[in-house]
């Protein structure tokens, strides 16, 4: 059998954080985001996990005799589904980027929600497998698309946030880090 049984991952745990653009990481992987005081973490999960998608036009252009001779990419855009199961202030600012901050006078909390602006983020997905962790970085993002919200009582309230990614001037939509000794470069 080729291949190492080693380099398969099932993420067991994970945390979501954002904080705003340009906002330092902890110094080391093994330091927790929480020891930088401006990355908040949004809270609980959902147990579906995250979800990376790319989307991208792309024309062939064929010599003659119909031989493909090249294909030209662009409009790249790659996005990070997510969904947020706790109603905190954190995931109130992604949900409404532009209202006001909550406030709270004689044990009544007020949130004004307004028209929705653009509110680029810094953001971090940290996962989980046992003794690996991978933490990636999304220097520039922002929440573009929130998911149907269910008020019942048969379904918890979740936000399915989607993410945009932007690159930066080089072209970098996120880095990976990890401590995963099966694939650290020779």
């Amino acid at each position: 059998m080729a291949g190492n049984v080693l380099n398969p991952r099932l993420w067991e745990g994970a945390d979501f954080y954002t904080a705003e653009t340009g906002t330092a990481l902890p110094e080391t992987l093994n330091e927790a985001m929480s020891t930088v005081a401006a990355w908040k973490a949004v809270g609980l999960l959902s147990e579906d996990g995250a979800s990376e998608s790319r989307d991208q036009d792309s024309t062939d252009f064929y010599g003659w005799g119909g031989v493909l001779i090249r294909t030209q990419r662009s409009k790249h855009k790659r996005t990070i589904q997510v969904t947020c199961l706790e109603d905190n202030l954190t995931v109130f600012g992604l949900v409404n980027p532009g209202s006001p901050a909550p406030t709270t006078a004689t044990g009544v909390n007020t949130r004004t929600v307004k028209v929705p602006k653009s509110d680029p983020r810094s953001f971090v997905m940290e996962l989980h497998d046992g003794d690996v962790t991978k933490r990636r970085h999304i220097p520039r993002g922002e929440v573009t698309e929130v998911g149907e919200v269910s008020l019942s009582d048969s379904d918890l309230q979740a936000y399915a946030l989607t993410i945009t990614i932007y690159p930066d001037v080089d072209g970098v939509l996120y880095v990976d880090y990890d401590n995963d000794t099966t694939n650290a470069a020779a």
